[in-house]
């Protein structure tokens, strides 16, 4: 449980204190490049979902946030989920989706701001937070579906598993 709430509040406190700096450092739209033009900082604000979609449904997305955080709970909780990497797996996610629900909450938005790519074609614009949920989800889709070798849950009083 140490490592799922570490993951969590480690992803947490990286994400607000970067979308923090950025919302002083640069101006509403400002882009600085770090890598030539691969990779850029770059200030927006998506009120929408990834890639930008459904654009200015915060209540939804409250909803679908606050829904997921209790799913997520809910898995760790249940006990069924114990293998290796799971903990900071449900973790990052956990700490991800708390990051992205602070800003829908506090500032109607979700501030984005590293962006690659190459002259025009770019990906779309993303945060610490969106890191950490899709690392997050992809493990543990991968280990949901290829679980071949997953530990079991240890005895009661084990160490919890990595």
């Amino acid at each position: 449980m140490r490592r799922f709430v570490a993951s969590a509040v480690i992803v947490l406190v990286l994400d607000q204190a970067t979308k923090w700096w950025v919302n002083g450092a640069l101006g509403f739209g400002e882009s600085v490049r770090l890598i030539g033009d691969l990779v850029r900082l770059v200030h927006v604000r998506n009120a929408g979902s990834a890639f930008g979609l459904i654009q200015g449904s915060r209540p939804f997305f409250i909803v679908l946030s606050l829904a997921s955080i209790a799913a997520i709970l809910v898995l760790i909780l249940s006990g069924r989920f114990h293998f290796r990497g799971s903990w900071v797996a449900f973790g990052v996610v956990l700490g991800g989706a708390i990051g992205n629900l602070i800003d829908r909450f506090w500032l109607h938005h979700v501030v984005d701001f590293i962006d690659i790519g190459f002259g025009s074609v770019r990906w779309p614009t993303f945060n610490v937070a969106d890191i950490a949920l899709t690392l997050g989800v992809l493990y543990l889709a991968v280990r949901f579906a290829w679980p071949q070798g997953a530990e079991t849950r240890p005895p009661s009083g084990a160490g919890e598993p990595g």
